[in-house]
């Protein structure tokens, strides 16, 4: 069960960039280069334990990754870090593509 975190949809992490948000990509190198959020950062979800703190807390996050599940664990673990405003795209990229919004290349 989710807790400390919003679960929410392509459209408001696209929404959220326009208003200042930290997207960030928690997938591979390789699978960030084959398209991402435009403004996303890459922060591959391996690396978590040294790249947390590194966040800032005063900042929505949004977090995501190919279908939702790494994304999750780092919304997870980011929550029991002490973040709170903390999202977690469902689905993932491929959520992003059914609603045809635009990625990154």
């Amino acid at each position: 069960p989710k807790t400390g975190y919003k679960v929410v949809g392509p459209e408001e992490v696209y929404a959220a960039l326009a208003q200042g948000a930290l997207v960030v990509d928690v997938r591979t190198p390789e699978e960030y280069r084959m398209g991402h959020v435009p403004g996303a950062v890459n922060l591959p979800l391996d690396g978590i334990r040294a790249w947390a703190k590194t966040l800032p807390k005063d900042r929505p996050i949004y977090l995501y990754c190919r279908s939702g599940n790494r994304s999750r664990q780092a919304a997870e673990y980011l929550a029991r870090e002490g973040y709170t405003n903390l999202h977690q795209l469902e689905g993932g990229i491929l959520a992003i593509q059914r609603a045809g919004l635009p990625l990154v290349r």
